[in-house]
């Protein structure tokens, strides 16, 4: 086994980086917290995926990952209250106006559960940049974020969770979204008014941004071709594994259901997690243990760039590293905060790195074990189902 170099040392307990402490400044359960009307501080802290040449799949296999994809385009304004205190500075009440544009995004359906419809949006802040937007942010405006709606309510967030945000009106080529927000909720002097309209339209453009898995992988990784996976995405022991599609090194996306038919455990590590690295210099050598016991069993590892930033997505030259300092023949994908989301936030005060999740042939959870102190135990659990 090959030392991979990183800046912290072997740990030889679980990696203590779980939801909602995410340490990257923003990117765990709680991350938009403090954009609770709007986020003017918080929502330029996009940690899904720092270097993005990444790129992968989503999990509607089955559908045309072609067009059409429904659009959204419109104006949206942040009126701004400020309260006696900050008046009495000389500070007035405001507004400044956000534009929308852009399509439908379907890569990632587990960062906002209630949402009928993601749209990933370029913005464009067209007015009250200088005399109001600035007066309460300490960052610039993103670039992009992801808005959604669904049951009558809508949704907001820079490429991690989406929070709910307030009230939705849908009709056929429109929605309406409004938000209010106190002083109190807001932790500051001053509150806000969000209101705005969406108009929807349709275009040919991929709904899943490239997230759509081939006929056969180019890596050589199995390909069930399992039925597109309509379920939730909580990933509980007795449940189906929620689905999904990440990045390999040969820069395709690889669907987790794509390896039903034989056992399954998916690793949820982080690059400089030790357990992690632990487990991964001694896979190799469980995974042909099982073969030759008979019973054959992929490991796929969905990795995160550093414990820092457990929302990110790793780079290609990071995937190859964390192959070729383990001598890896498994996969090693590109996580996008699925583990976060799917498993971590089902159990909050367990969840760290890494993490495993066990599964049958037929998809089903057997078991969720978080910390390493070796494949025995996952072994275990295995030998107990093929009974």
């Amino acid at each position: 086994m090959r030392v991979l170099s990183l800046a912290l040392p072997l740990l030889l307990a679980a990696c203590g980086s779980s939801v909602g402490t995410d340490s990257s400044g923003g990117a765990g359960a709680g991350a938009d917290t403090t954009d609770t009307a709007g986020g003017d501080t918080a929502d330029t802290q996009d940690t899904s995926g720092g270097d993005t040449d990444s790129g992968g799949g989503d999990t509607d296999t089955g559908t045309n990952p072609g067009g059409p994809r429904v659009t959204a385009d419109g104006e949206v304004t942040w009126s701004v209250d400020f309260g006696p205190d900050s008046e009495a500075s000389g500070m007035a009440d405001c507004a400044y106006v956000r534009h929308y544009s852009g399509g439908e995004d379907r890569s990632a359906p587990w960062l906002c559960p209630g949402c009928d419809v993601v749209f990933k949006l370029d913005v464009e802040l067209t007015s009250g940049r200088a005399d109001c937007y600035d007066l309460i942010a300490d960052s610039d405006p993103p670039e992009t974020e992801y808005i959604g709606y669904g049951g009558g309510v809508w949704y907001r967030g820079a490429g991690t969770w989406l929070t709910e945000r307030g009230a939705a009106t849908v009709t056929a080529d429109s929605v309406t979204i409004e938000q209010s927000a106190t002083p109190e909720e807001l932790g500051a002097d001053y509150g806000f008014e969000i209101g705005g309209t969406l108009t929807l339209g349709s275009d040919d453009g991929d709904p899943y941004g490239g997230f759509f898995p081939p006929d056969t992988y180019a890596c050589g990784w199995p390909k069930s071709d399992a039925p597109e996976y309509t379920g939730d995405y909580v990933g509980e022991i007795g449940a189906t594994l929620p689905d999904g599609a990440f990045t390999d090194i040969c820069d395709e996306p690889v669907r987790l259901h794509d390896f039903a038919g034989e056992y399954l455990i998916v690793d949820i590590s982080a690059m400089d997690c030790g357990p992690c690295q632990q487990a991964a210099g001694e896979e190799e050598a469980f995974v042909e243990e099982m073969a030759a016991a008979g019973t054959p069993v992929h490991v796929t590892t969905l990795l995160a760039p550093s414990l820092s930033d457990t929302a990110g997505t790793p780079t290609h030259r990071e995937l190859q590293q964390w192959i070729d300092a383990f001598e890896l023949t498994s996969p090693v994908l590109a996580d996008r905060v699925w583990g976060l989301s799917v498993i971590g936030q089902q159990i909050p005060d367990d969840f760290g790195y890494p993490t495993f999740v066990i599964v049958s042939p037929d998809l089903e959870i057997l078991d969720i074990q978080v910390g390493y102190g070796g494949w025995d135990g996952m072994s275990a659990v295995i030998a107990a189902d093929a009974q």
